[in-house]
Parts: C-alpha cells; structure tokens; sequence
C-alpha cells in the first residue's frame, strides 16, 4: 500500500508493478493512471502522504483490508498548502512474493482531494 501511494505521489510506474497482484495487474494499472492528481490550476501535488496509522484488517487465506488517510501536499515559494485526509482503501492477498494489491478503492479526486468547482 505504501509503494501504490508513493508512486502515486511521484507519477512514475516504476515499482509499482512488484505490488499488484498478477491476475489484475493491467486493470489496477489503468485504475492507478487514471486518477487525476492535479487540482483546479493544474498543479500536480508536490507529494501525497498517508497521515495517522495505517489499520490492517485481517480477513484470513492470505488476505487483508488496508486503510490509510492520505492527502496531498502543494509546495511552493509562498505558501505549503495541503488538502485534507481522505480514506484510501485496499483489499491485499500474499503469495509468495510478499502482500500484494488486489483492489484499491480510492475516493474520487475531483470533490474529495480537489474542490469539484476547481476540477475541468
């Protein structure tokens, strides 16, 4: 869950690959480009951050449930504004590469991260 927010942060697929699980692999990447991560002025927030703990939720066979508030961050040379916490959540399964991502219900960026009236 870490590595999907922090190449979230950084728009780069490079490492996210390693964390999504085979089988949905393809349909978690178009999910993972898909999201926006601008807001209204077109700005890309300078990072995204999980804040407070991240809860994990065993489910049993090699699943679980992870939740974690995330927000973004705009830096620049007069202000460092950030957005408020949102719940990100995902559902994970392990193999025996390690705990994967099998799900990611993220909240809409536009009207959650981003004001709607700012989004175009």
């Amino acid at each position: 869950m870490s590595v999907y927010v922090l190449q979230m942060s950084s728009g780069e697929e490079i490492g996210l690959s390693r964390v999504l699980v085979d089988e949905r692999h393809e349909e978690l990447l178009r999910q993972w480009a898909s999201v926006p991560r601008r807001d209204g002025r077109g700005n890309v927030p300078s990072k995204l951050e999980t804040v407070g703990p991240i809860d994990v939720e065993d489910q049993d066979d090699d699943r679980a449930t992870v939740a974690a508030q995330v927000r973004p961050n705009w830096w620049n040379e007069q202000a460092n504004p950030s957005g408020a916490a949102h719940p990100w959540r995902f559902e994970t399964r392990r193999d025996a590469g390690g705990w994967r991502v099998w799900a990611a219900d993220l909240p809409p960026w536009c009207g959650v991260h981003v004001r709607a009236d700012t989004c175009h």
